[in-house]
């Protein structure tokens, strides 16, 4: 290319003669650079998402372990009206027994439960008067929930549910789409029938009832709604189906050795037992009777004097056990 050369030194005569074309570099990535750049993106995010997911769960198990807390102290507070904790449902034919109990709601009244008894003291007074009321006939004569309440047990309550649970609605899809909680009564071990925890049928424990201390002793135990991928899992070999609970009462059921007439564990939880481990056990229907919950390994419990801890699923069993029990005389420190 022909172009006008600077003069050489000490002549200021420009001539026309032959001399490279510099051409500046073009702005951008090569693909080299490009490539490299994702890839330093790829492990970045790599390493952050995992923080990410953990401050999540932190911030939603913080949000669990408050409402915990706040059940713990409404639980304290009605003792201190009623002067007995809450049952943890009740029943007019508690007998678990097939020949006397029976699917009908006269036999049933009122299967409301423990956490419907605390409605005033967890800001929902509105709902318990419009509650009372409908299973109150005009005669003062009360009645099974199920069917006269059966829109207000529909009131999604954030109070008993867990932010961690899988299912992130506030009504129990596999509990007929009733309000769902995620905290169960401590009713005991290994079954309905033991009744050694602190709210079950018709129970009336005091704190004077809980000779092993009250800061010994689970009240309140999580129950999530997830299930195992799979079809394989640690309930027995099947994957783990959790149910949560329901936070208005026990429904209805055809009446079986476990079940006076309803089903307990839409509101009560045992656990101790081999079949009721934390997040496990070994047999399939475990889950619809013990605990569990989304927090990794293991699940939030609270006490009878309103504090609440974390227990791990490998927890020893013997220590699980003594935890769920009000009176055993053994007392164990929460690991």
């Amino acid at each position: 290319m022909i172009s006008t050369c600077p003069p050489s030194f000490g002549s200021s005569v420009r001539i026309a003669c032959a001399c490279p074309s510099y051409r500046r570099r073009q702005g951008g990535f090569t693909l080299v650079e490009l490539l490299v750049v994702i890839a330093i993106i790829g492990v970045l995010i790599g390493l952050l998402l995992p923080a990410v997911q953990a401050a999540r769960e932190s911030s939603r198990r913080s949000g669990c372990s408050n409402n915990l807390k706040q059940i713990g102290l409404a639980l304290l507070t009605f003792h201190d009206a009623m002067k007995v904790f809450p049952s943890s449902f009740e029943d007019n034919q508690p007998a678990y027994n097939n020949a006397i109990g029976s699917a009908s709601p006269a036999d049933n009244i009122t299967a409301l439960s423990w956490s419907s008894r605390l409605l005033p003291y967890v800001e929902e007074s509105s709902l318990n008067d419009r509650l009372i009321a409908a299973t109150t006939a005009s005669d003062g004569t009360r009645l099974n929930w199920q069917s006269p309440a059966d829109a207000l047990a529909r009131t999604p309550l954030k109070a008993f549910v867990c932010p961690s649970d899988s299912d992130t609605g506030l009504l129990n899809s596999k509990r007929s789409n009733y309000g769902k909680t995620n905290y169960l009564a401590n009713a005991g071990n290994g079954a309905a029938v033991d009744r050694v925890g602190v709210m079950f049928i018709n129970s009336r424990i005091r704190i004077q009832d809980i000779l092993d201390g009250t800061s010994k002793t689970v009240i309140v135990a999580e129950r999530s709604t997830s299930r195992e991928a799979g079809s394989t899992g640690r309930c027995g070999g099947s994957a783990c189906n959790w149910g949560g609970g329901l936070w208005v009462g026990a429904r209805l059921t055809t009446p079986q050795g476990w079940f006076p007439g309803v089903i307990p564990g839409d509101v009560e939880s045992y656990g101790g037992a081999s079949t009721t481990l934390i997040n496990a056990g070994t047999a399939s229907w475990g889950a619809d009777w013990g605990n569990s919950s989304n927090h990794p390994n293991g699940m939030l419990v609270g006490f009878a004097d309103g504090s609440v801890a974390f227990l791990g699923d490998t927890i020893l069993t013997d220590t699980y056990v003594r935890l769920r029990r009000r009176n055993d005389g053994l007392v164990v420190n929460i690991p």
